[in-house]
């Protein structure tokens, strides 16, 4: 069984996939998308901006790409700090063309047209699949509804583009369509070599990408392909993955980035690979807990634990059609998830290491419910059958509500959390610019607003650009890092007393993680401090956990043996107290 039985006779579009495929089908697809995103675009108002001190790295190592000819965090040097070398590169081109420009909008609109791009693939995908018509809707349509999926598309990163090569490779991979689409199937020569550029593509975008080389290579014959496919889409997507595997070594010493180490570090406190229970189990609940509870239905209660199973049996309806095109993305969104509980077991910033969660969930939801219908009406065959297509379309518009109400969340949980960016890191940024020379060395733990519009020479202490160091981060020698590399100051984010009491973190937490509190070595000399209101930090923080509520300056004052002040390698440029 297929699906539930009578869907053909209450899906006659089923039958008519070349009429679905029409153009005229775009513009309510893309409208859709305009909708969600510009529901989430009325933060950016009168606040224009960042929502995650990661996207300003990527600027950052983008801008020194051009101006200093440099793959690079530090001007002039080549070094790690980017997980996506694609990225990097188009983010090269805004520098390059549009110089003058806020470099907030070339990838804000680049992701938008990305963004509807991903909904339009959907769209093909599930006509081309054969499957009937309020199936398409939810596939192609309902993340346009989702706030947290339109999110990604504001965050100045990579992940958009990601999900959208996935679609476009799982679409060129398979050699025909359908044949009740009745689509003339393509040449094979040359779409196995689109692929094997998009798939390439994909392992350059984000290095987990490769994982779908495999599974569609592994899943060839299912997918109307041969092994020459395999080895001519093998070979190009090697070809165009060689300059990141080249640029990785140089870098991180691996052929996978240094970026990976330093969040291992940041959220499981280990740079260590582990696979276990533990790593499936720490993932599985953080996606409960802060994706699905939190940031869907914005909750805590456990029935939302429901609709995580009515999702999982979305999966399972969807994967009984094996092999077609939306199997296949539901294996590979499955895939996906499983090498984070093994690699980087977290969601990252607003869900963004998940985006295939937050793209099928809400179209999940809804196709459990229309098969969950039609199994009712399955036993109850003579009873009120004509009411079976108006019941599912009814448990459409239900999940489309239920989708829709994150757009306005999510709309303020952007703004505040730019808002925080902008009055915590970029102003500390302005008060060092005030308050210290040029080329002033000091080591800071989020690296990107600060290191991006400020002029000190920032050394990384989040273990994302030096390879050299990890020993140090790892055996709690960062104080002696600092004193090697001549910095006498150190930036350290923390939320204050009240992160005791909300549970988002001690505020000593990072002094005591880098060995710079209780260390009888030296002492720390508050200097100055940027900070936003609770209020506005919590709501957003919540969400996204974008950022620390403050950002405070420390001297570094070492201590010799007898308790007296070693000399500092730097002063302010500025003899005011602080």
């Amino acid at each position: 069984m297929r699906f539930a039985a009578g869907e053909e006779t209450t899906h006659p579009m089923q039958d008519r996939p070349c009429t679905l495929l029409a153009w005229r089908w775009v513009l309510p697809v893309a409208a859709t998308y305009l909708i969600g995103l510009a529901s989430l675009a009325v933060a950016l108002r009168h606040n224009l901006g960042f929502p995650l001190d990661d996207s300003w790295i990527h600027q950052e190592i983008a801008r020194n790409l051009v101006q200093h000819h440099s793959f690079g965090f530090t001007p002039g040097v080549t070094s790690s700090g980017s997980s996506s070398t694609l990225w990097t590169f188009i983010l090269a081109l805004d520098y390059l063309l549009f110089p003058t420009h806020s470099p907030v909008l070339f990838p804000l609109i680049l992701n938008s047209i990305l963004l509807i791009l991903s909904g339009i693939l959907l769209w093909r995908m599930a006509v081309l699949d054969g499957l009937p018509l309020l199936y398409v809707l939810a596939l192609a349509l309902l993340p346009a509804l989702s706030g947290n999926y339109v999110w990604l598309a504001f965050i100045g990163m990579e992940h958009v583009l990601f999900v959208t090569l996935s679609l476009t490779a799982i679409l060129l991979w398979f050699r025909s369509s359908d044949a009740a689409s009745r689509v003339v199937p393509r040449n094979p020569v040359g779409t196995s070599i689109f692929a094997g550029l998009t798939l390439g593509a994909l392992g350059m975008t984000r290095p987990e990408g490769l994982a779908l080389s495999i599974l569609l290579f592994a899943l060839y014959r299912w997918c109307g392909r041969t092994f020459d496919d395999v080895l001519r889409s093998a070979t190009v997507a090697v070809l165009f993955l060689l300059p990141s595997f080249l640029i990785n070594l140089k870098t991180s010493g691996a052929l996978l980035p240094m970026t990976l180490r330093g969040r291992r570090y940041l959220f499981n406190g280990t740079d260590k690979l582990h696979v276990g229970r533990s790593t499936v189990r720490s993932l599985t609940i953080e996606t409960y807990q802060k994706v699905i509870q939190h940031n869907f239905f914005h909750t805590t209660r456990g029935w939302a634990m429901i609709f995580v199973v009515l999702a999982f049996y979305g999966c399972f309806v969807l994967l009984r059609r094996f092999p077609n095109r939306t199997a296949v993305l539901v294996l590979w969104a499955i895939l996906h998830y499983a090498s984070y509980c093994f690699t980087l077991p977290a969601t990252g910033h607003g869900g963004r290491y998940q985006p295939f969660v937050l793209l099928l969930f809400p179209a999940l939801l809804a196709i459990a419910l229309f098969d969950l219908i039609a199994l009712a009406f399955l036993l109850f065959r003579s009873r009120g059958s004509a009411l079976l297509r108006p019941m599912q379309t009814f448990a459409l518009v239900a999940v489309a509500a239920l989708t829709s109400v994150t757009l306005p969340r999510w709309s303020v949980a952007l703004g505040d959390s730019i808002y925080n960016i902008d009055n915590c890191h970029l102003k500390m940024a302005e008060y060092l610019n005030a308050n210290y020379p040029p080329g002033t060395k000091m080591g800071v733990f989020d690296i990107g607003a600060i290191g991006y519009f400020s002029h000190i020479d920032l050394i990384d202490l989040g273990g994302l650009v030096d390879r050299n160091y990890m020993p140090y981060l790892l055996s709690g020698r960062v104080p002696q890092y600092l004193q090697e590399k001549g910095a006498d100051y150190v930036i350290l984010a923390h939320n204050g007393p009240e992160g005791d009491v909300d549970g988002t973190g001690s505020p000593t937490r990072f002094g005591d993680a880098l060995h710079f509190f209780h260390n009888p070595a030296l002492r720390l000399e508050e200097v100055h401090t940027e900070g936003i209101d609770y209020p506005t930090w919590h709501s957003s923080y919540l969400y996204t956990q974008h950022a620390y509520r403050y950002q405070t300056l420390y001297r570094i004052v070492r201590l010799n043996p007898d308790g007296t002040a070693a000399p500092a390698f730097g002063a302010p440029l500025t003899s005011k107290a602080f």
